[in-house]
């Protein structure tokens, strides 16, 4: 077992095989990667140009509105960011989407070769196989910041603490959902106090960087523009509407563009789905203190739980078991409640569960693992078969597609299932952390 003070965490193969089995190896790996990027672009060339809008939207806001006002749904790090390619480029449109493209691409290969060189081979492919199945997507949206971000958050949860807290806070500033990964981080161990220590630094930088910088109204802008946002069609809590919209009487429900540039839907009971995503939001931000009270101090105060078994070195293995199951079931479950489910929200949940199969793991909890993960894979198919494959039968405003909706029902109740499955695994490992259990140190 790896001590806390270990460069590399407890899954990384430190032995030194032979050259040839590297190049070897490294080759087929490399290989599948390159092909698969190959045929991400051939599809996109082929059916799916017409997703460059979003990143031609980032130009025109920066371009027709400033720094100051455009954007206004994101936190200000990433319109600087966003805002620094469109300088580089000058004023050509074509140029801006160009230079995103390359630079998620570039990123995309950085994530993979960092994974397979420094943390995990099984990582480095699994990462190499969800991001295949989003497809082109994770070239042009945003969210590839935040995921990485997250990876490299949970990949140094134990070697590099100050790291992983300063990666999730990082994070944060691209997307807000990431702040709440924090809470199963923290602790009064080292660890995690370093790890509280880096999100607060960075994120109370950045923070105060875009006060002084923007003001009250800008920096809080994208919290108020989501709480704003009506009914989004592929939202889980849509998935009702969105079946009687294509199954029901013709006219009774409708979708619309709405100004938050998402196609939203709109008809009987719309109100109290919006009301039931509210309720799930505080449940997330629930669970996030739950699991971080279980995980970072033992669920102390609880009969038989206690900070000291918490806080033990020789559980840190198991306490990193728990952390990372306590992020695929947060981000799940912030897809799960939240109004607005833009297919690129599935990049999210390719971090924990890249970290999570390259665990060290007794065989119930490995198997456990595998069948997450495998999930994860299938819903990523199915959201890139929705979105932007066949996403025109379910923007009909009269009435929707029966086979579309149909694909996209299917989609959401395993996401559901995925969801239920990681927050019964992230509370069952959690809730064992702080008692007395000798099988929790020699199980792993």
């Amino acid at each position: 077992m790896s001590s806390p003070g270990n460069r590399y965490p407890p899954s990384v193969n430190r032995s030194r095989p032979s050259i040839g089995w590297v190049l070897t190896n490294g080759f087929v790996a490399f290989a599948f990667w390159l092909l698969s990027r190959a045929l991400i672009a051939l599809l996109w060339s082929l059916e799916e140009t017409f997703i460059d809008h979003d990143v031609r939207y980032y130009y025109w806001q920066l371009e027709g509105n400033g720094l100051d006002g455009a954007l206004v749904e994101y936190p200000t790090p990433i319109a600087v960011l966003l805002d620094g390619i469109h300088l580089s480029v000058g004023r050509s449109e074509d140029a801006y989407v160009i230079s995103f493209v390359l630079l998620m691409a570039v990123l995309d290969g950085a994530a993979t070769i960092w994974l397979w060189r420094s943390y995990s081979r099984q990582a480095a492919v699994y990462w190499s196989a969800y991001t295949f199945c989003i497809g082109s997507l994770i070239w042009f949206r945003i969210d590839l910041l935040p995921a990485i971000a997250v990876l490299a958050g949970l990949a140094f949860v134990s070697s590099r603490p100050f790291a992983s807290g300063a990666a999730v806070a990082l994070g944060a500033a691209t997307k807000l959902w990431p702040a709440m990964l924090i809470a199963p981080m923290l602790g009064t161990d080292r660890l995690g106090k370093r790890r509280g220590l880096g999100f607060a630094i960075v994120g109370g930088v950045l923070g105060l960087g875009s006060l002084a910088v923007f003001g009250w109204t800008r920096s809080i802008s994208p919290v108020t523009w989501q709480s704003d946002r009506g009914l989004q069609i592929e939202s889980i809590v849509a998935t009702i509407p969105m079946i009687r919209h294509a199954f029901g009487r013709p006219g009774e429900y409708f979708t619309e563009l709405s100004q938050y540039n998402a196609w939203e839907i709109f008809g009987p009971g719309v109100q109290s789905w919006l009301a039931a995503a509210d309720w799930l939001l505080g449940g997330s931000v629930l669970l996030a203190l739950v699991l971080g009270w279980l995980i970072g101090f033992g669920g102390a105060g609880l009969p038989g739980h206690k900070l000291s078994n918490a806080n033990d070195p020789a559980r840190m293995v198991a306490r990193t078991h728990a952390i990372v199951l306590a992020q695929v079931a947060l981000i799940s479950m912030t897809i799960v409640a939240n109004k607005t489910f833009s297919p690129q929200y599935m990049i999210w949940l390719g971090a924990p569960l890249t970290i999570l199969v390259a665990l060290p793991l007794a065989r119930r909890d490995r198997i456990d693992a595998r069948w997450l993960a495998i999930l994860g894979l299938i819903c990523a198919v199915l959201t890139h078969l929705i979105f932007p494959l066949n996403y025109a039968g379910l923007i009909d405003q009269q009435v929707a597609d029966q086979g579309d909706t149909v694909r996209l029902a299917v989609r959401n109740l395993l996401v559901i299932g995925l969801c239920a499955a990681a927050v019964t695994m992230a509370i069952r490992s959690a809730w064992r952390i702080g008692r007395d259990d000798p099988q929790l140190v020699s199980s792993h």
